[in-house]
């Protein structure tokens, strides 16, 4: 039986979760929407132009950026459309474990990423 087609990242940016779309070539946030403002604190004109790693603990940050250019060399992935969860930087720099779902599609001979965070209860552990 075949999986279900991810979301497109059009439907996720204008759902009702927090969403963040970044581009592959410079790794950049374009655009986040209202619930990623909400739930994190930032305002988009803060993420727009800003690398990805921002929002990202530093200890996460070279295994994104590995993972990161594997993809761009491979096009291959394990983690696309797989919930995971991760920690994500707010605004005020806490922390909070998130369910990150992240979801890839090329547009224009380009890949574009954009992933849903979702807040998770304090206490969830976040995978190492």
């Amino acid at each position: 039986m075949l999986s279900p087609a991810p979301p497109s990242l059009e439907a996720l940016r204008h759902g009702e979760s927090p969403f963040v779309l970044a581009d592959d070539h410079n790794g950049l946030i374009i655009a986040i929407n209202a619930a990623f403002q909400q739930a994190y604190g930032w305002s988009e004109e803060q993420l727009r132009g800003q690398p990805l790693s921002v929002i990202l603990p530093e200890a996460f940050r070279m295994s994104h950026q590995l993972g990161f250019s594997r993809f761009q060399a491979t096009e291959a992935s394990t983690i696309l459309a797989h919930p995971l969860r991760l920690k994500t930087i707010c605004q005020d720099g806490s922390e909070v474990v998130s369910e990150h779902f992240i979801v890839a599609e090329k547009q224009h001979e380009r890949w574009l990423f954009g992933a849903t965070l979702t807040p998770l209860p304090q206490g969830t552990p976040a995978e190492t």
